[in-house]
């Protein structure tokens, strides 16, 4: 095994050097320094195996862990009835993922979410009307759903019943809701090692919690940035409008 492993490696080099003679990057993927190697390796060193998918949409996110090689627990949840039918349907051919019609708040309640004919924007908030137009969904069909929300701290018992030794990472994405999520778990943030929060760098929907306002509450909880990934950019504006922001569990104190 050894010795095929370091044949696959010279191998390697060979194609990367021969590439880079073309004016061709090549790299193992995930690639070095990328979000995806950051969160493969935090969920692998922090030896995670329940991971919360929170703000689910059809699946994509676990879709990412099972790529980048995360083999434990997954729960999504996704409050949107469509949505969720799509998302149930994906989970059949993995035992290991399960999903709650639920989404995530600091108080158990029926709300109405707006949502878009583009899903991932779908949220409690309002949609910014100039912020619409630069995602081209100014003529997107938009309506209302009614939705249950629940505190997590209510929920997650139940759901990890029979986990030996729980190690919890909670993915957060809920379009400008994040940090009502982080304050429905107050009674279940000891359990939780890290998050990954969808921050924003300008205001996409109307009463959103700020980038600064939400990294200083995360810190209350003890929970300080690893890392920071832009979402996307508006190259003809040079702007990167939301932030994925990885975050571990701090006590304040340095170890050797």
């Amino acid at each position: 095994m050894a010795g095929g492993t370091f044949i696959s490696n010279i191998t390697f080099d060979l194609i990367k050097h021969g590439a880079q003679r073309m004016g061709i990057a090549i790299s193992r993927y995930p690639p070095p320094g990328s979000f995806k190697k950051h969160l493969g390796d935090y969920l692998s060193h922090m030896e995670i195996n329940v991971v919360l998918d929170v703000g689910a949409n059809v699946g994509n996110y676990v879709r990412i862990l099972r790529k980048i090689g995360y083999k434990g627990k997954i729960i999504s949840f996704e409050p949107v009835p469509a949505t969720y039918r799509q998302l149930h349907d994906a989970m059949h051919n993995d035992p290991l993922w399960s999903g709650k019609q639920l989404g995530l708040s600091d108080e158990n309640r029926e709300a109405l979410i707006n949502t878009y004919s583009d899903g991932e924007f779908n949220s409690l908030l309002t949609l910014h009307k100039d912020v619409g137009q630069v995602f081209y969904l100014d003529h997107a069909q938009q309506s209302k759903t009614s939705i249950q929300l629940r505190r997590l701290d209510t929920v997650l018992p139940e759901l990890i019943e029979g986990t030996r030794s729980p190690r919890i990472f909670m993915k957060i994405d809920t379009q400008g809701h994040d940090v009502s999520v982080v304050k429905g778990a107050s009674g279940v943030l000891g359990m939780i090692i890290g998050l990954q929060s969808e921050l924003p760098a300008v205001e996409i929907y109307e009463g959103m919690s700020s980038m600064s306002a939400a990294l200083s509450y995360y810190a209350s909880c003890s929970f300080v940035p690893t890392g920071f990934y832009p979402i996307s950019t508006f190259r003809n504006l040079q702007i990167s409008p939301e932030f994925d922001v990885l975050f571990t569990r701090f006590d304040g104190k340095l170890h050797r």
